[in-house]
Formats: C-alpha cells, structure tokens, sequence
C-alpha cells in the first residue's frame, strides 16, 4: 500500500522535474547573455506579502539594505488583478480575477485550463508589463502535495527570477514572483517567513554583485491574514431572499456567484433590482461583515450594525449613517468636522480621511468600497460582500484538498495590507496602489526613458507601450 508520505514524495518529484522542465517566462528581448549595462534599478513584486510579516522579519534583523517598510493599502476586494491595475496604471482587468462572469458573453470565463496557458494568462494582461513572471502551468502545481508543493513551486519562481534578472539588459528590472501568496495560503507564516529570509540573501548577493550600486524597490499588491477559517453560506442567503443562484443573467431571480479560490469577498452578479435585498439577505448570514451595491451614483453599505451610504464629488467622498454606523466611521466625522475638513455638503478629501482614520480596522475604506463598482474592472459586481476576520467563501472542490492556512479579500487590514520598502528612499507609514506608481517610478510618463535600451527598443509589455505612446515618449 502507497503510503501518505510516499505518495508526498512521488508528487515533490514530479513538481521538481515540471519545473525545471518549463522555462521562466520572461520577455524575449531580456533573454540572451548579457550584451549591454546591467540593470541599476530592481522593482520587484511579492504577491500576498502582509505587512506584519515583513515587518517582524525586520525585527529579526533582515532586509537590511532596505528603509523602513509601508503599509501599502490594497484595492477593495483586495485581490491581485485590481490592486496591479492601480498599481500600473494599467488598462481595466476584465474581472476582479482570473475566473470570472462576463456580462456581455453572460457566461462564466477564465478557470484553470487558461490559466495552464501563458497565451491567455499572461499575454495581453498587466502581467506583460513584467521581465519576469512565472509559468502559469508551474504556478498551478503549488496546490499539488501541498505545501510541499507550494514550497517548491515557491523556490522554483525564484530561481526563475533570478535567470531573468542576471540575463537582462535594460536599466530597470520589474519581476513578479506570484508563488509568495501560495505559500501563505497552503503553508502559513512559517514557509513565507523562510521564503523570504531566502529572498534577502537573493537581494543582498544582487547589491554585492552589482558593486552596491543596484537599487531595490519591492512591494506586495495585498496582505493575508493567518489563522483558521470557517466557510460562509451565501448560497443560502440568495436562497432565503427568494433568489436563484444560475450560471448566467437572464431570468428575474437570476444570481450568478462567481466561485474562485478561497477568499475573504464574494461579487455578485444580478439584476439591478434585485441588488438591495440581495445585500441585505448576504449581510445577515454568520461571517459576514457587510453587504455593499450602487444606487444612483453612490454606493450603499448594509451590515448587521446598519445602513449608510458613501458618495464621492471629485477627490471627495462623503459617509452618512443612515441607520446606526455599519463601518463604525463616525468618530472619524466627528473628527474631520472639528478640524474644518468638511465642506458644506458632508464631503472631505481623500488624504484627510486616510488621516482621520489612519488607525481603524478598515484601512482607506471610502474610496476603496466605492472604486471596487467604479474602477479597476471592466465586468462590475452588483453586489460586493466582506467577510469578516475567519472566515472565507469559493471554490467548495479547492476546499476539499487544501486546507487554507491564510487567506485575503475583505477589507480589513489583515487581508488588505501588503507592503512596500526601498533601498533609495523613505515612503512613510502607508501608501496607496497610485503613489505607489508614482513613488516607484512605475508611471508611464515619468519613467519613459527607464524602459528604453541604449537603442532606443522598448522594454515594455503592450499596456505601458501603449501609454507610452499616448504620452509621446520618446
């Protein structure tokens, strides 16, 4: 009989043979022996890096080379395709992920067999933006043996990482190594924490290399909070509310749940009558922190606590209480109203109301709740639920063989803070997805001539070349 463990190790070595078997997947023009100036700038990404990770591997006396971390405050949901899309500036992602509802084909779209494929889950995406990003089909098996699995995958990606890199000619250097959020999901803090101790001495060898010289920018699109998860029943509210979950729109009852992965947020697809008491039906159900949907220009919040709704004029959003405080920000009124921050109208600018409620377990919740139905995707929920701390809904087969050791999607802090530090500057206690953009130097605009070779070759995947092009770069 095949035991557990032998079983662990046939499939570890079937992984180790995948990956080394795929080639790392980097742009064309970065392969080759190096012919030209190696790279004076490193950006690299960490997908589903927390802040309080990274933050207590500073404790322990790592990253030295780097200034004191930020938090970088992710997108609502804080998923990666909507945090890299404010992160790059990118071109709206098509959904919040990968496998999503696509209300124009009014069907389901993505999954796993296009994630298998580089041609649908790379090309055309903000992932072609990056010199390094790792084989979509390597990427999958981390969920294979798990997390052995997760921890092989995760040191295959950045030895992957570190070919590309040493091959590249261009000045900047932008890799993404996405195995880091597996490893939290499928290991927990531990394997993340040793991962990343590897990293450092990747970053530190890099620097020595390059005769102290190479400058390094490294930031996480989300955090992910660590701990024991139970699963919520959304089914059963849509049920209760006299709705019907379907595959597709289309009938007056119609829900369409998207089920990916294992995450702290649902989006709900349905009619726009039926979004108010779908809202209200998901907020009562246990592990729900509340229920969120538009209504003529402004987004609705329905809790257990109650109702208020969030509006924005410019760069200005408002929060009234309708009914008690559902996201337990009226002190932060009080506040803003006695240091004259509001105007007339209850309106009050973004960077004051980052400051009014700096410290509060939703990190930046206004413009966050209201761009997650006006920003960032171009297929849009109806009905946006967060779940509380402990809790997570999606796909019900992945819950079958893995068991989820962090997770990240709602909008508290835990799942939502990743982080950002550099080697060259000081980025304070928090940044946005957008300054992130800026302060890295990852716009368009401002970085034109980073992302051009000695021979005037663009070094760009086709969103920034086309930014490019519309900014008159050069």
């Amino acid at each position: 009989m095949i035991t557990n463990i032998t079983r662990r190790l046939w499939l570890s070595l079937f992984l180790v043979a995948c990956c080394l078997a795929e080639p790392a997947a980097v742009r064309p023009d970065a392969e080759g022996p190096r012919a030209g100036p190696v790279p004076r700038r490193l950006v690299l990404v960490l997908d589903g890096v927390p802040y309080r990770t990274v933050n207590a591997l500073r404790a322990e006396g790592r990253f030295r080379a780097f200034r004191d971390p930020a938090r970088m405050i992710s997108t609502f949901p804080s998923l990666t395709n909507p945090a890299m899309i404010e992160i790059l500036g990118a071109e709206d992602s098509p959904g919040y992920e990968d496998h999503y509802f696509d209300r124009e084909r009014n069907r389901m779209v993505g999954g796993i067999p296009d994630r298998m494929r580089g041609d649908k889950f790379v090309r055309g995406t903000f992932r072609e933006s990056f010199d390094y990003h790792g084989p979509a089909f390597v990427g999958s098996l981390a969920y294979v043996g798990a997390p052995l699995g997760a921890m092989i995958v995760a040191e295959a990606d950045l030895a992957g990482f570190k070919r590309a890199f040493h091959a590249a000619r261009a000045p900047v250097f932008v890799g993404y190594i996405g195995e880091t959020d597996s490893l939290a999901h499928l290991g927990g803090e531990w394997a993340l924490k040793s991962f990343l101790r590897r990293l450092d001495r990747t970053v530190e060898e890099l620097i020595k290399e390059s005769g102290g010289e190479l400058e390094v920018e490294m930031f996480s699109d989300h955090g992910n909070r660590f701990g024991w998860h139970r699963r919520v029943d959304l089914g059963g509210a849509i049920t209760r509310a006299g709705l019907v979950t379907a595959k597709k729109l289309g009938a007056p009852r119609a829900v369409v749940m998207p089920q990916y992965g294992l995450v702290g947020s649902a989006v709900l697809f349905t009619a726009e009558e039926n979004r108010a008491p779908l809202a209200e039906a998901c907020a009562r159900v246990e592990g729900v922190d509340f229920a969120a949907y538009p209504v003529d220009g402004a987004v609705e919040v329905v809790s257990r606590h109650g109702r208020a709704r969030i509006s924005r004029s410019g760069e200005r959003y408002r929060y009234e209480a309708v009914s008690g405080d559902p996201l337990a920000l009226n002190p932060a009124v009080e506040r803003l109203h006695a240091a004259g921050a509001l105007d007339e109208a209850g309106f009050a600018g973004a960077a004051d109301w980052l400051k009014a409620a700096g410290d509060h377990h939703y990190a930046d919740p206004l413009r966050r709740i209201f761009d997650s139905f006006h920003a960032h995707v171009r297929s849009r929920a109806d009905v946006i639920v967060s779940l509380e701390d402990g809790y997570l809904t999606g796909n019900p087969v992945m819950g079958l063989f893995v068991w989820m050791r962090a997770t990240h999607g709602n909008l508290r802090r835990g799942e939502t803070e990743g982080f950002a530090m550099s080697t060259r500057q000081e980025l304070g206690a928090a940044v946005r997805g957008h300054e992130l953009r800026r302060l890295f130097k990852l716009d368009a605009a401002e970085e034109a001539e980073s992302f051009f070779g000695r021979s005037g070759h663009c070094r760009t995947g086709p969103a920034l070349a086309r930014a490019l092009t519309v900014t008159g770069a050069p």
